[in-house]
């Protein structure tokens, strides 16, 4: 008897949310695995031109281009990845630092000039199409993403999911806070994809602008809105396991945002949204955009409370 109450007594170890779990096993830490092997796929080839092989980089990076926290954060990494967007042009001219003479170590390297970003222009911009350094620095740029991405892997595994997992530490105290996170990442890419990916292009109706589309001189602009909203749909059903029937209501809001995006892949200049200086056609990309707006509304008004947490900052706001 005694002893049953000593261990009463004892302070027992706490035991993990499960959607926080569910998060990390079934979303983040499979993403960055992806991001890992597809980067070492990336490094691997010997080709000067790895379309292919880049693309496959570039969405898994995409897939994960949310979770702009801890590993990801630390040193940069995230921009040393995927630097955009790119309001100053600041891209090529640090491609061209590293295609002269007296070029720095990539690592060394404005971040500006490093990551899958910098890679597109490599590999679909003509302007660098015949500089005799270019198949050597899309190789050392392959590497270094591959470094950056195993390095975030890495750390996710080692130290920065048993924070999130075992939330009872400097970094997370509560597994409200850990959840919190985890909801802020989720709004966070959603708001990047309405008012970033499609905001941006979109303009206004008198003024669109299209060549500021994301990946457009690979036509990959609604590819990473696509494949950033399938992902987005993984955490958010991960995050509502443990409620069937908001999991429903929530699968079925993205499925009309990615059907929507399936609408305007087939019309011409839907894939690099081009399609903009179309005043019809241009409205379908709206409609998605409001989709995608009345996921975030859904998640805030139903995700949010049943969590216990409020967005919060993120990335995306300013000082």
């Amino acid at each position: 008897m005694r002893l049953a109450i000593l261990l009463a007594l004892l302070p027992m170890p706490a035991l993990a949310d499960g959607r926080v779990d569910a998060a990390l096993d079934q979303h983040i830490l499979p993403g960055f695995a992806r991001l890992t092997d597809s980067t070492a796929a990336l490094a691997a080839s010997d080709d000067c031109a790895p379309v292919a092989a880049w693309a496959q980089a570039s969405d898994a990076w995409q897939a994960v281009s949310h979770l702009r926290f801890g590993p990801t954060e630390m040193d940069n990494r995230g921009f040393a990845l995927a630097y955009w967007p790119d309001p100053r042009g600041a891209t090529p001219k640090a491609l061209n630092t590293l295609l002269s003479d007296d070029s720095p170590a990539v690592t060394d390297a404005s971040v500006a000039g490093r990551g899958v970003y910098a890679m597109e222009y490599l590999l679909f911009d003509p302007a660098f199409a015949a500089d005799k350094a270019r198949c050597a620095l899309i190789h050392a740029l392959a590497d270094d993403a591959h470094a950056t991405a195993t390095a975030i892997a890495q750390d996710w595994n080692d130290r920065y999911a048993d924070l999130l997992r075992n939330a009872s530490n400097a970094t997370y105290q509560s597994d409200t806070e850990a959840l919190q996170e985890l909801y802020k990442a989720l709004q966070t890419g959603l708001e990047f994809a309405s008012d970033t990916r499609i905001g941006r292009p979109l303009g206004t109706y008198d003024r669109p602008r299209a060549t500021r589309a994301e990946m457009r001189r690979s036509g990959r602009s609604l590819n990473n809105v696509v494949v950033s909203l399938t992902s987005l749909q993984e955490l958010a059903l991960a995050l509502t396991s443990a409620d069937p029937a908001l999991a429903s209501e929530i699968d079925a809001a993205f499925d009309m945002a990615l059907t929507r995006a399936d609408e305007i892949a087939q019309i011409d200049g839907g894939p690099d949204f081009s399609l903009v200086d179309q005043p019809q056609n241009r409205l379908k990309l709206e409609v998605l955009q409001q989709n995608i707006d009345s996921i975030r509304d859904l998640l805030a008004m139903k995700l949010g409370p049943q969590l216990g947490v409020i967005a919060g900052f993120n990335s995306l706001d300013g000082d």
